[in-house]
C-alpha cells in the first residue's frame, strides 16, 4: 500500500462512515465471515444505497485506543458467533468519528462516539480481509483491503478529491 494510495483511500472512507452509525449485523456462512451495515444520517446527497462493512478476516473490538494495534490475524484473538455478537451490540447506534487505515497494511479502524475503536485486520497475502461500499445498483463505491497488503477502491467519477 503505496502512501498516496492510503490517504486516497482513507477520503473516500471517511466521506462513506463519518457520522454514520453502527445499525445491523448479517452473519456469513463463516464464523470469519460478517457483515455491518450502517445508517447515514448525514444526508450525503451523493450515497444513494445501503452502507456496508463487509468482514472477512479476524476483527476486534477495543474500548479504548491500544498504544499498538495488532500486526496481523495472529495477534486477533478468536471470538465465537455470540462474542462477536455481544461485541457488535456494545456498539450499535454509536456514531463514527473517525477512520484510518494501518500505516504499513489496511487495517481498518473506526473509532466511534463512545470511545470505542473496531479494527479489522487488513493483512494478509491470500485474501481480501474487508470490503467497505454501498449496496447501490447505479455507481460503484467499493474500498478493498486486496492480498498482499494493497488497498483498491472505485469510486463514481464525480468524487470530489
Amino acid at each position: 500500500m503505496n502512501a498516496q494510495e492510503k490517504v486516497q483511500a482513507e477520503q473516500v472512507l471517511k466521506h462513506l462512515f463519518m457520522g454514520t452509525q453502527v445499525d445491523g449485523l448479517q452473519f456469513g456462512l463463516s464464523s470469519s465471515t460478517n457483515k455491518l451495515y450502517f445508517t447515514n444520517y448525514k444526508e450525503i446527497e451523493d450515497i444513494g444505497g445501503q452502507l456496508y462493512l463487509n468482514i472477512e478476516t479476524k476483527w476486534c473490538l477495543f474500548e479504548n485506543s491500544p498504544i499498538e494495534y495488532p500486526a496481523n490475524e495472529n495477534e486477533i484473538e478468536d471470538y465465537t458467533e455470540a462474542e462477536q455478537y455481544n461485541r457488535i451490540y456494545q456498539i450499535r447506534r454509536q456514531k463514527v468519528t473517525n477512520v484510518q487505515l494501518g500505516e504499513t497494511a489496511p487495517h481498518l479502524l473506526l473509532t466511534l462516539e463512545n470511545g470505542y475503536t473496531i479494527f479489522i485486520n487488513g493483512c494478509n497475502d491470500m485474501y481480501e480481509c474487508w470490503q467497505a461500499g454501498v449496496e447501490d445498483e447505479e455507481e460503484l463505491w467499493l474500498v478493498v483491503a486486496a492480498p498482499g497488503n494493497e488497498i483498491a477502491f472505485w469510486v463514481p467519477d464525480r468524487f470530489q478529491w
